[in-house]
């Protein structure tokens, strides 16, 4: 199960929300988070919508937990995972709720390595990376909380620089972690003693990482810390046997971020789609 389906993840936030509601259609659930009225699948999460025990369950069985959930209200908001994470579950889902009531309200493009492939590179991102090993950059697996502490320092103030502070404090990161017992990774690039670039990874699904923040020091860019982070971390996963990477979305409520797309298609990044939907 991805842990943002977890029952200790949903209680662990809901302060974020008015209620939470929890669903159960014959073995199908889902999640609400209550806000003004409305009705959220996540409220908290990069992505929530039906999840099941089984680990298959039938397109009746998922057809008939959307009629049930289109019956039990009409104000839903449901942002689904990108196909990586079960294109066979997440497809049956599209497909029964078009058929119940529920409309698209965007696609969000999701970016991520596919880690049984070798990674490609385009030119010009293999030109930066040869040029991030020239500049003797190096990735190190921080372990320490003032290393975390130092992490997250350079991920808020990229982020602060770009006019959106963290969704996500340090000690929020490490709860979630602790009360979910996911691993939790951090990763630091040092230019010579100095680190200009660090990420912060879940392991959301077995043998699948999400990254949940990253960013580099803006002084610090012609140096291309973020390609050569992005790489090495693939690199890092690939070499424990992971399935993904997730760098997650490029576009907001279904809008792209054209620049951001290149970066993640240019580094060797495969796409897919995330819906959004409602009733």
């Amino acid at each position: 199960m991805i842990v943002f389906n977890k029952k200790e993840f949903l209680e662990l936030n809901k302060h974020k929300c008015s209620k939470l509601h929890y669903l159960d259609f014959a073995g199908i659930n889902i999640a609400f988070g209550e806000k003004s009225g409305e009705f959220y699948s996540p409220f908290s999460a990069p992505f929530g919508g039906f999840f099941s025990i089984e680990k298959e369950p039938d397109l009746e069985q998922i057809e008939n937990a959307c009629n049930s959930l289109s019956k039990w209200n009409n104000n839903l908001h449901i942002t689904f995972p990108p196909a990586i994470y079960d294109e066979s579950f997440i497809s049956k889902c599209i497909s029964a709720m078009l058929r119940n009531g529920f409309k698209i309200d965007y696609t969000d493009l999701n970016y991520h390595f596919d880690l049984s492939k070798p990674i490609k590179m385009k030119r010009n991102a293999r030109n930066q990376w040869n040029g991030a090993i020239r500049n003797n950059l190096r990735l190190v697996l921080a372990n320490n909380v003032e290393s975390w502490q130092m992490a997250y320092k350079i991920i808020d103030n990229n982020r602060k620089e770009h006019g959106y502070p963290p969704y996500l404090s340090l000690e929020e990161l490490f709860e979630t972690a602790k009360i979910t017992d996911i691993q939790f990774d951090c990763f630091l690039i040092y230019a010579q003693q100095e680190p200009i670039a660090a990420a912060m990874v879940f392991t959301i699904e077995p043998k699948r990482a999400l990254i949940v923040l990253w960013g580099d020091n803006r002084e610090k860019k012609l140096l291309r810390p973020m390609n050569f982070l992005a790489i090495s971390m693939a690199e890092y996963y690939k070499s424990l046997d992971y399935l993904s990477l997730d760098l997650g979305p490029s576009s907001k409520n279904g809008i792209p971020n054209y620049g951001l797309c290149h970066f993640k298609q240019a580094i060797g990044c495969a796409i897919t789609l995330k819906y959004t939907v409602k009733i």
